[in-house]
């Protein structure tokens, strides 16, 4: 096994499906010129309260007009915000009576993680999508019933079930984080549409991740060894290692070709939008900025990744599909009610923060 660094260059969310409501699940306080949520622990408000004013807590949720907070106040006036506090997030959004927090992911023991299974479904896609290059696989995205998907294109290069995939002999471990790393910021959306102005603030949604500049150890290994040892018993039963799989430095090689080109482009494309439309500014320049970091990598020891929430569907399949003869179909597959949306390119929007800051990329540094 080989000890990984894992840095945030940007936020990272990882959800876990949970959805917490403002001033029933979470309260935001102020602390000079500092904003803060607190995710309520229930336990501490019973402790603070007493068991006996259950009830009144109950009614208290259901009362729109009345908050944690206030209530927690009537039966302990000496109670604070972060006397009932599961944790504290450094808030960056300006949070609505309605607003909710869409939530990370946290261990048992409340530690921010990142999935081995999160970063290892992104190599893969990475890995996909460089051996798709150039290929002619249009009729292998179709499946028997004649519905878009992947599976026969990942069975071809990767193994045809898992028993079978070369995936298998790379090992990833999960990263878990230190530290009150924990941020909240409001995700708003790039979108083209018939305006002029890019920014489009008509589906926000208030999202907790990791902060940037935060750092894990992880492990991560390609069991070299044993693909070959299985290959040598029964070569049928497992597919070839890709190229680029040979050994985590040509991995993290692969991986940096493929987030730069998809990078690259995506400076292209909103470079040339910003002709007729404006609002792409700051996004351009954040994706110049990770542009960057991916050319001060030291070959073969440090790679970008992109992964999590926010990156948007071109990072999510590894874009390959745009390049085939029948993508007009793919895009009929991937966008909903497509025909009312035939003038625009596709994907016609991008998920970012309301400072246009990008979410999902991470540098990893084989650190033996």
């Amino acid at each position: 096994m080989s000890r990984i660094e894992l840095k945030t260059l940007t936020p990272i969310h990882i959800g876990n499906g949970n959805f917490l409501q403002n001033n029933a699940d979470f309260v935001v306080y102020r602390e000079n010129d500092d904003s803060f949520i607190n995710v309520i622990d229930p336990r501490k408000i019973l402790a603070l309260v007493g068991e006996e004013h259950l009830e009144d807590w109950m009614l208290s949720i259901e009362n729109s007009n009345d908050t944690v907070a206030s209530f927690v106040g009537r039966h302990n006036k000496y109670a604070k915000p972060d006397d009932y506090a599961l944790r504290v997030i450094t808030n960056y959004a300006d949070v609505k009576r309605g607003d909710t927090l869409k939530e990370c992911l946290h261990n048992g023991m409340g530690l921010y993680y990142i999935p081995g299974s999160s970063i290892k479904g992104a190599i893969r896609t990475a890995v996909l999508s460089t051996l798709s290059k150039g290929k002619a696989l249009e009729s292998k995205i179709k499946d028997r019933s004649n519905r878009i998907n992947a599976k026969q294109v990942e069975k071809d290069f990767f193994g045809k079930d898992p028993n079978r995939d070369v995936f298998r002999f790379l090992q990833v471990g999960d990263a878990y984080f230190d530290g009150d790393c924990g941020i909240a910021t409001r995700m708003v959306n790039l979108n083209i549409r018939k305006k002029d102005d890019l920014m489009d603030y008509s589906k926000t949604q208030i999202v907790e991740a990791i902060g940037l500049e935060n750092s894990s150890t992880l492990q991560m290994k390609i069991a070299g060894d044993y693909y070959r040892w299985v290959k040598s018993q029964k070569p049928e039963d497992i597919a070839d290692l890709p190229q680029g799989m040979e050994s985590l430095s040509s991995l993290f090689m692969l991986i940096n070709i493929y987030s730069e080109e998809l990078i690259s482009s995506e400076i292209d494309s909103w470079t040339e939008l910003q002709e007729r439309y404006s609002g792409a500014e700051h996004y351009i320049e954040n994706m110049q900025s990770i542009l960057e970091e991916i050319k001060k990598c030291r070959k073969g020891k440090e790679c970008v990744l992109r992964i999590g929430y926010g990156i948007g569907w071109r990072f999510i399949t590894g874009g390959w599909s745009e390049s085939l003869g029948n993508f007009d179909e793919v895009v009929s597959a991937s966008r909903p009610k497509n025909h009312l949306y035939n003038e625009y390119v596709f994907p016609k929007s991008r998920r970012l923060d309301e400072d246009s800051d990008v979410f999902g990329f991470v540098k990893l540094l084989i650190n033996d």
